[in-house]
């Protein structure tokens, strides 16, 4: 525990990191995701 009292600032980051790399790409609802329709016209999977 005196890593993790010594490091929260560390583990916060980390978590808000991966918090928001998965509610970015689809995580939130699950509206249409990474597959599904009309995927041809996007070059990019990341516009919102």
């Amino acid at each position: 525990m005196e890593w993790l009292a010594q490091n929260w600032f560390w583990v916060l980051i980390g978590v808000l990191f991966i918090g928001m790399h998965l509610f970015g790409h689809g995580g939130h609802g699950g509206h249409g995701g990474h597959g599904g329709q009309n995927d041809s016209d996007k070059p990019s999977g990341h516009r919102h």
